[in-house]
């Protein structure tokens, strides 16, 4: 093999990756910010076993993030107001917090797997009078469970349990 022929094999594949990636961003404007490097991926949500209410819900995914005792909650099937579709659990210094921005610029969910902007890494805690809502969680946590409750009138629940793995 040349390499003339190594040269255009290399473009051609340099440039098959660059259309793949320009068609994904048209509708998960993350990717390009996570193959920029100002995006992170947290990969699928790990098993845990979520009760809301008492009741066991599989539909809310807990997923860890690369901070130690750091875990992000994803509500978005139960978020009609656009205030909840994500929040962030910080057990180090035991807050909850939502994002500042939850578009899919900041958060996106690509075959399983989630990827958070850089502003989407920023959280206001929940006790927050201003950005929050003035609401203490009453966040506990032992061993492999975390328990807290959730702000009234936001979602259709009032209390969130979940079992770590």
């Amino acid at each position: 093999m040349t390499v003339s022929k190594l040269i255009k094999i290399v473009f051609g594949l340099l440039l098959l990756f660059a259309v793949a990636v320009g068609l994904t961003s048209i509708n998960h404007p993350i990717v390009l910010k996570w193959v920029t490097g100002s995006a992170r991926h947290h990969g699928k949500p790990i098993p845990a076993t979520v009760y809301t209410n008492g009741l066991l819900n599989d539909n809310i995914n807990v997923y860890y993030t690369d901070e130690a005792n750091n875990y992000l909650i994803s509500l978005a099937e139960y978020d009609s107001l656009e205030m909840l579709k994500f929040f962030n659990i910080n057990l180090n210094e035991k807050w909850i917090g939502r994002p500042v921005g939850t578009s899919k610029n900041d958060f996106d969910i690509i075959a399983g797997h989630l990827f958070q902007s850089e502003t989407g890494g920023h959280f206001s805690p929940l006790q927050d009078d201003v950005k929050g809502f003035n609401f203490d969680p009453q966040l506990s946590f032992t061993g492999r469970q975390i328990k807290f409750n959730m702000p009234p009138n936001q979602s259709r629940f009032d209390s969130i349990r979940i079992e770590l793995p």
